[in-house]
């Protein structure tokens, strides 16, 4: 798996997720929390990319992007590395363990991330509705509007999701989800 290929094409939405290491429960802290804000806000302004729906778990975070070009890697590298950067007790430099020192890897991300291009409109709304939902899954939130790390109360607020978002709950999205189909 180390040699992972990516679809890449020109102008497009893609779905990713990104985990701690070991799956650690530490991304809702309030200090990664605003070191992870400012990672993104910090790679928009070199590497632009349009939001279309963020959650973020205490370990992992799904991202639904949409990118001009075809580095939507070096764009999750970049949101991990100013994240990492941010927080010295997760930089390289405090590692025991010298291999991923020398790689300069820090002790808060995976390594990795899962990826998924976006094919139509339908898969659109599916992944973005997808991301809303999440903490509602994991058990974190009865209500996704319940959830205070993700995009649904502010894109509910200007618009962009729909306004029924404000009641995904269990029940809500088993119907939801029946009626999609692929």
């Amino acid at each position: 798996m180390k040699n992972v290929r990516r679809y890449f094409k020109e102008s497009y939405y893609c779905f990713i997720t990104v985990t701690t290491q070991n799956r650690r429960p530490l991304l809702t802290r309030a200090d990664v929390m605003l070191a992870l804000r400012n990672a993104v806000r910090k790679t928009m302004q070199t590497h632009p990319f349009e939001i279309q729906a963020w959650v973020v778990l205490p370990d992992h975070m799904h991202l639904l992007i949409g990118v001009e070009d075809a580095r939507f890697d070096e764009r999750i590298k970049r949101i991990k590395s100013f994240t990492t950067k941010a927080l010295p007790e997760f930089s390289s430099v405090n590692q025991n363990n010298r291999s991923k020192r020398k790689r300069v890897q820090g002790t808060l991300w995976h390594n990795r991330f899962y990826d998924h291009m976006i094919r139509n409109e339908k898969e659109l709304y599916m992944y973005s509705l997808y991301c809303c939902f999440n903490p509602v899954k994991h058990g974190y939130a009865e209500n996704a509007m319940d959830w205070p790390y993700s995009t649904l109360r502010k894109y509910i607020a200007n618009g962009r999701y729909p306004d029924s978002w404000r009641f995904i709950n269990e029940a809500w999205t088993i119907d939801c989800f029946a009626s999609y189909d692929p």
